[in-house]
């Protein structure tokens, strides 16, 4: 498990770089244990990684769009609601929102250990997003995460949907990993992946899959390696074997011993290889992060006429367009 984690390990300095980059918040000083995990889509989609206090630790872009939100956003030290309410109004402010349209909908997706913590924080998300549509006038609601595209997999894996969507997610930031891998991970452990993804590869999500092909053409290459892992690992489970003679245990030792050689030594090469293409991304990381900007404030002068005559409209009609907003979401539970 420790060659696991010592593939994804960056240097420090890489993740102060980073923390300003890509809507890319981590604090770095939170453990994994007791965090929750909270997914939020309109388009936009981010995820926000949280502390027992309620706290936010790290964030997340998970689309283009989500990047576009976040490049202007620090929300690392803000309470879930605050940031869920301040994610929606940036969505809102750049024209992801339709402010005269009806069904704007935010998909939120909870998890974590403590099931009434994990409650009560949807609770407070769901009701301070549904106060800020009510004080803008906005016809929307929230509702959960749609996961039945996670069916199959969670099917494959034995896992449920939740965990289903958590771990693709992890295949998404660590293309290098095998769901196996993934699989054998506590709970707290996929989350720290999640976490710590600003510092242990810190790409833009508009790289990712440029990225992501680039591993999977080195993976190609390295197709031993995880051959030999998997003979390696099942050699360690015959050498338990309690009912092993002296001899047959010498055999099965020497064996692994020389596959295990074999395999440190291919996998020293796939880490290096690995960490050189990191490296290769990263040096884009200032001009990519240049382009988000600059595709934000052009959508934010693009809605903005749009959004003043709507705040007109709402000091015009208050009454009429709250209870209009009342009357969708009754009918849209």
């Amino acid at each position: 498990m420790k060659r696991v984690f010592k593939l994804m390990s960056m240097v420090l300095g890489f993740c102060l770089l980073c923390a300003s980059f890509f809507g890319c918040n981590t604090a770095t000083t939170a453990s994994a244990d007791g965090l929750s995990y909270i997914s939020m889509r309109i388009n936009p989609e981010i995820e926000l990684v949280v502390d027992t206090d309620g706290k936010v630790v790290a964030v997340n872009a998970i689309n283009e769009d989500g990047e576009t939100v976040l490049c202007e956003l620090t929300l690392v030290g803000m309470t879930a609601e605050e940031a869920g309410e301040a994610f929606t109004a940036m969505a809102t402010e750049l024209g992801f929102i339709d402010v005269n349209g009806e069904g704007a909908t935010v998909y939120i997706l909870a998890e974590g250990q403590n099931t009434e913590f994990v409650e009560e924080l949807e609770e407070k998300l769901t009701d301070k997003i549904h106060k800020f549509f009510d004080k803008k006038g906005i016809v929307g609601k929230v509702s959960p995460e749609q996961l039945e595209e996670f069916e199959t997999l969670a099917t494959e894996w034995e896992v449920s949907l939740k965990d289903a969507k958590l771990i693709s997610r992890i295949l998404e930031l660590y293309p290098e990993m095998t769901v196996e891998e993934i699989l054998a991970l506590s709970f707290e452990e996929r989350l720290d992946l999640i976490k710590e993804d600003c510092a242990k590869n810190g790409l833009s999500v508009h790289m990712r899959d440029e990225y992501k092909k680039a591993v999977d053409e080195i993976k190609a290459e390295y197709s031993e390696l995880f051959e030999l892992a998997k003979e390696v690992k099942d050699l360690e489970l015959q050498l338990k074997d309690e009912n092993l003679s002296d001899d047959e245990r010498a055999t099965l030792q020497a064996e692994y011993d020389a596959k295990k050689a074999e395999f440190d030594a291919l996998k020293a090469q796939y880490e290096e290889e690995i960490n050189a293409l990191k490296s290769e991304k990263r040096e884009k990381a200032e001009e990519v992060e240049k382009e988000i900007k600059e595709k934000a404030q052009e959508r934010r002068d693009e809605f903005a006429d749009k959004l003043k005559e709507h705040e007109d409209k709402l000091e015009e009609k208050k009454k009429e367009i709250e209870d209009k907003i009342k009357e969708w979401r009754e009918h849209h539970k």
